[in-house]
């Protein structure tokens, strides 16, 4: 039972950093975007909050507890 815990938090983890990186690429795209067409792009990198919400959602379901018989 342990181990199927600590497979579901790499997985969360590995998830969340997928995420971010999506949100990344979407982000420098928009920049590409942005510079080709001659605006001025004044936009900051953040990740957007389903890029955390999921992979949480992830281990709080991975730490309840297992119903009693």
């Amino acid at each position: 039972m342990k181990n199927q815990k600590i497979i579901a938090i790499v997985c969360a983890v590995l998830l969340s950093i997928l995420m971010i990186a999506s949100d990344y690429s979407a982000y420098t795209t928009e920049m590409a975007i942005a510079e080709a067409k001659g605006e001025v792009f004044e936009k900051s990198f953040s990740p957007m909050w389903e890029s955390f919400i999921i992979p949480l959602l992830v281990i709080v379901i991975a730490f309840l507890p297992n119903p009693k018989k």
